[in-house]
């Protein structure tokens, strides 16, 4: 959907969400709920408001995980989800990401459009082991994308994902 939503050409952006429809006390919610880590400067006082959580929220600047793979940090010529790549030099695309992880990783994707059709690069992680963190670097050709974000996935299916860096 998210893939989808970019490729319409509005900047949009998909939370994590759970649908619970029956909770019994013996349940383990929390093993298989989605979560949003937002970039926030501080975390907000209660007495503040909601008004940062928003803000972060409407820019994009936040990333999908079931929790077993964290991505700290993600960006393309330094622009990070929710900004806007300049259509310069797009043949020499550097994607800067830091993960941590429980499980070992199997892949991370590239995932990009240009408005009409999806691309996947696959970068293998198979050679991680568990409770690890790594930074990876990788050269780009986004030549006439509109948009580019990045999927990670460890062994047990378990992922995490960032939403679009958009291309001007």
């Amino acid at each position: 959907l998210l893939d989808d939503m970019a490729n319409w050409g509005d900047p949009k952006y998909v939370m994590g969400e759970v649908d619970i429809f029956k909770i019994f006390k013996d349940y383990e919610l929390f093993g298989a709920m989605n979560i949003n880590y937002l970039k926030l400067e501080d975390v907000p006082e209660y007495g503040d408001g909601w008004q940062p959580v928003l803000d972060a929220l409407r820019a994009g600047q936040f990333f999908v995980t079931t929790g077993e793979v964290l991505i700290t940090n993600c960006t393309f010529n330094g622009k990070e989800s929710g900004e806007t790549l300049s259509k310069k030099s797009l043949k020499k695309v550097r994607l800067n990401t830091s993960l941590e992880w429980t499980y070992p990783l199997s892949h991370l994707e590239v995932v990009s459009g240009d408005g009409n059709k999806i691309y996947r690069q696959r970068i293998d992680l198979s050679d991680t082991s568990e409770f690890r963190s790594k930074d990876i670097q990788v050269n780009l050709d986004l030549s006439k994308r509109t948009w580019a974000r990045i999927e990670v996935w460890d062994i047990a299916k378990n992922g995490a994902f960032t939403q679009p860096v958009w291309i001007d």
